[in-house]
């Protein structure tokens, strides 16, 4: 059960865990806002006034903040901690503490609690709230609207179709100019089948999931569809449609990179889809990993922070809180040389995720008999 100044730590590590947000992320607004100004002029339309265009910029930022808190939360939940700590030596509080017999370690209960609670919260950013504004987030600043993005092609590995186009709308999930290339044995010959726009349609009980191409060209009657590949090549509803079956989506065809926009239980699934090749799954794999073990490398953080802020014989706490950077640099560092070993295929990707959660777990128990007691 917490007590009053259980209470009274937690307050002031939230207090400063979003002041710190606030301020870092008006600096950010302040400061990308002036840069890119006359992207946000150039969405405007004839006549619109100046509240206008703050209403663009401020709907524009307000996507952006759940993309800005699921990169900056990490840091600043182990920055509130410190602070908290700071303060406490810097305003006498915590001689007291310890000298009524409670132990330091006493005093990290109500922040490992905070930090549980954020971690709860950037969960929650992540696979709630992130994935329902992917579009708006890829979005250009002055055109939220349409939410264009360049195509990356796609070799689908389980259709052998390489899908290719020239832009990509999200939020109506069309693309301009695509080229669906059929190779052997789906076809009798290499061919690409091409339409000005492409809509991708989900896959429904009674549908598969697929793009449909209007008005392609070569008509569906032109193709010599192999047997076997008539159930992923389907004739459309309309007249020269022409409906390709295939897992690969929308935001598979642009920002492949940007996994954090999509929820986990999708990208599970994107790991189970034989569409992908080797390079791609590993990398999401590593990406899935990484995302579990987030909430364990900020709690060890956390309490790795405290024998170095709360350090014994320490002259200045000063020297303290540089020390306990210094040493963050040295956790952030080693998470970063594992990950590399990842994506260069020198370790799994579990192990590269997990081994700097072990690593840095038994460095913060080493490290805990030099706290002030």
């Amino acid at each position: 059960m917490l007590t009053t100044f259980d209470r009274y730590l937690l307050k002031r590590y939230f207090h400063v865990f979003f002041i710190g947000f606030i301020a870092t992320y008006g600096l950010y607004v302040v400061f990308d806002g002036f840069t890119n100004i006359d992207e946000f002029q150039a969405g405007l339309k004839e006549g619109d006034s100046s509240g206008s265009l703050l209403w663009l910029m401020s709907r524009f930022y307000l996507y952006q903040s759940s993309i800005f808190f699921d990169m900056v939360s990490p840091i600043l939940t182990v920055l509130a901690a410190v602070v908290v700590f700071s303060l406490l030596v810097r305003h006498g509080e915590l001689n007291p503490v310890l000298s009524a017999g409670i132990p330091t370690y006493r005093l990290a209960i109500p922040l490992t609690v905070a930090t549980l609670i954020v971690n709860c919260v950037i969960v929650a950013n992540q696979e709630l709230i992130i994935p329902r504004i992917a579009d708006k987030v890829q979005a250009e600043r002055g055109n939220m609207d349409t939410s264009s993005q360049f195509v990356e092609p796609v070799y689908d590995f389980s259709t052998r179709i390489m899908i290719n186009g020239q832009e990509l709308y999200l939020t109506e999930k069309r693309m301009l100019n695509a080229e669906f290339v059929l190779s052997k044995p789906t076809v009798h010959d290499f061919v690409t089948v091409k339409a000005e726009n492409a809509f991708y349609l989900t896959e429904t009980e009674t549908r598969p999931g697929g793009w449909i191409l209007k008005n392609a060209t070569p008509h569906y009657d032109d193709l010599e569809i192999a047997e076997f590949a008539r159930k992923m090549i389907l004739p459309g509803k309309e007249p020269n449609d022409i409906f390709i079956v295939t897992d690969v989506g929308c935001d598979q065809l642009c920002n492949r990179n940007f996994s954090s926009l999509v929820s986990t239980p999708e990208l599970i699934a994107r790991i189970n889809n034989p569409s992908f090749s080797d390079l791609s799954i590993r990398k999401q794999t590593l990406d899935l990993h990484s995302r579990l073990t987030r909430p364990f490398m900020n709690l060890i953080a956390v309490l790795m922070a405290i024998p170095f802020v709360l350090r014994k014989e320490s002259r200045s706490q000063i020297l303290n809180i540089a020390i306990c950077s210094c040493v963050m640099g040295v956790i952030f560092a080693i998470s970063q040389f594992f990950m590399y070993l990842g994506s260069a295929s020198l370790l799994k990707p579990d192990q590269a995720a997990w081994f700097p959660v072990i690593t840095n777990g038994t460095l913060a128990a080493w490290f805990s008999n030099r706290v002030q007691t």
